[in-house]
């Protein structure tokens, strides 16, 4: 499905009067001919790609194609290709720079932010349609420029992605056991299964649903002293759940299936969708950009799932966002410096810090089960994966809410490590 590039298009809005759309391109000439053939020849199928069927989709989408048309007839002053498909970062920086150069009077900055986001639309389309045409290195470098000329840059960055390319990318997240297992659940559920009316695996089904994770539970009445159902493996005697919720991996999946539409869940039943198809076996950019999607979700899920009016809960999430954040890094912390405590801690202090560090390892090693991290002397995220921690916690607002912008009172790194 989505994700940013129609969206960041239409926060823009249609154009308007004055607009880059309604102004036209530069003066005719050779380039601006050349340009407007490679654009009209890409604009069906842009039209469908942008249109999701908000009203006044279609209308915008025409906007957009005004104005790339324009930024691409002076692209093509200065490279001999017809194609746009494999765009020359540097020279698309002159082609835009001379275009927003261009005297619009009091809206210069409405233009130029329409302009940028068209592009950049542009850009997303060709990727998400896999008609980029260059080298994934490139396409790198022409998104970084255009989310520098959007004041998208994220300067306070504490991770670095790194470039992979798709192939390899994909290569990484289809062997992830969580994408394998995830698939086994989707295998079994086949057309559909039937849900309570909380969404949920009926009771009988529980059990077989589980399995596909590796886990040993059944469904059933609470039996007394029995034990309880957690995210890793088996226990003697299985333990007894009443609903798919107690079983934590598996109602994390769940709502992570959910989220990104990869199920639908009725009033009575829950069905796979058509992004089921491309999650297992689509083309090799549409699948990696639903295993990607796949996996935030269900870091967010499995992560930032905590109840906010629950200090400790806020606290275990905020050790753990913090760690991935760490082991995504170029840096990545030592095992044995999950969490200190503060210089001058009392007894009291430090035995509530231990029970944070059990707690929050307990998550890190769950999550490592599922590929997401490896845990020996460091705790590290697999590169492919970087994206995905970076999506999912290094967001201002995120942040702020687990009270990562201040800790006070731990230091996640000791100094005696």
């Amino acid at each position: 499905m989505s994700k940013n590039g129609r969206n960041r298009n239409k926060r823009k809005g249609p154009a308007r009067k004055g607009s880059p759309a309604a102004r036209g391109s530069s003066p005719a000439s050779l380039s601006s001919f050349r340009a407007g053939r490679a654009v009209d020849s890409l604009a069906p199928a842009f039209v469908r790609w942008f249109d999701d069927g908000a009203p006044g989709a279609a209308a915008a989408a025409l906007d957009c194609l005004a104005a790339i048309e324009s930024v691409m007839g002076r692209y093509m002053d200065r490279v001999a290709a017809a194609d746009l498909t494999g765009l020359d970062p540097v020279i698309l920086a002159e082609a835009l720079a001379a275009d927003l150069a261009s005297p619009a009077g009091d809206e210069d900055d409405d233009r130029g932010e329409f302009v940028v986001a068209a592009v950049h639309g542009f850009v997303d389309f060709l990727a998400d349609t896999d008609r980029w045409s260059g080298s994934a290195e490139q396409l790198a470098d022409v998104a970084e420029l255009l989310n520098a000329l959007m004041g998208e840059t994220n300067e306070w960055a504490l991770v670095d992605v790194p470039v992979i390319s798709d192939e390899d990318a994909l290569k990484v997240f289809s062997k992830l056991p969580l994408i394998r297992r995830t698939t086994a659940l989707l295998q079994w559920m086949g057309d559909a299964k039937p849900v309570t009316a909380t969404g949920a695996l009926r009771t009988k089904d529980i059990e077989n649903a589980a399995a596909c994770f590796g886990l040993e539970v059944r469904g059933g009445p609470k039996q007394a002293g029995g034990p309880e159902a957690g995210d890793g493996g088996s226990e003697k005697p299985v333990p007894t759940v009443r609903s798919m919720y107690e079983v934590q991996l598996l109602a994390q999946v769940w709502e992570a299936l959910a989220r990104t539409d990869l199920i639908k869940i009725g009033p009575t039943k829950a069905e796979p969708t058509e992004a089921t198809a491309v999650f297992q076996a689509g083309s090799t950019p549409d699948r990696l950009e639903e295993l990607a999607f796949f996996v935030e979700q269900f870091l967010s899920a499995s992560v930032l799932g905590y109840d906010a009016e629950q200090p400790w809960e806020v606290l275990v999430a905020a050790t753990v966002a913090s760690m991935l954040l760490a082991a995504a890094s170029e840096d990545p912390p030592r095992t044995g410096t999950i969490l200190d405590p503060r210089k001058g801690a009392s007894a009291e202090e430090r035995a509530t810090v231990e029970s944070l560090k059990a707690a929050a390892m307990h998550q890190l090693e769950a999550l490592a089960e599922q590929g997401i991290l490896s845990i020996d002397t460091h705790f590290r995220v697999p590169p492919a994966l970087v994206r995905c921690i970076a999506t999912t916690y290094e967001d201002a607002t995120v942040l702020e809410d687990l009270g990562l912008l201040d800790l006070p009172d731990f230091d996640l790194d000791s100094e005696d490590a």
